[in-house]
């Protein structure tokens, strides 16, 4: 009769290890920049909203809000023209559209810069900080620097 091995040979666990290396490597490919995606994603996301609550507003007060009133009058209930309550009332019978202003993701920083010039159509790109609005236009974007980018070169700021 002949003897039976057992276990494996080294060849065999070789092979085990090896494929167990690509599929670690695969894995820890895709999760490695998570943490920027998910920034990325929830700006993109911020974004859309409040770019959305600016139209409403725009379309039931007749125009943009106001440049140095953006954050109460997204966040509390007006009137027609714009003027601020801290609660509704029988005249103050919009919004509040946001609960509130949202950190920019990338800064977590609430900073709102505004302008009013109705040919500035992007933030000058100079700055590190939260959001950008420009009254004129109703355009809404991150306050970052021109050299912060996603993986594609394109600016967040330009988002």
């Amino acid at each position: 009769m002949g003897r039976f091995r057992q276990g494996f040979t080294l060849v065999e666990i070789l092979i085990v290890v090896i494929i167990l290396s690509v599929l670690a490597l695969i894995v820890v490919a895709n999760i490695t920049d998570v943490p920027g995606v998910a920034r990325e994603a929830n700006l993109k996301e911020n974004l859309s909203k409040i770019r959305a609550h600016i139209e409403v507003y725009r379309n039931q007060h007749a125009g943009y809000p106001d440049a140095d009133k953006f954050v109460e009058q997204l966040t509390k209930p007006t009137d027609f023209n714009g003027d601020v309550a801290e609660a509704s009332d029988a005249t103050h019978i919009y919004g509040p559209y946001i609960e509130q202003m949202p950190a920019n993701p990338m800064t977590d920083f609430r900073t709102l810069r505004t302008s009013d010039e109705a040919t500035v159509m992007f933030p000058p790109g100079d700055a590190d900080g939260g959001w950008w609005y420009n009254a004129a236009n109703g355009r809404f974007y991150a306050d970052l620097r021109d050299d912060q980018t996603d993986d594609e070169g394109l600016p967040y700021n330009r988002y």
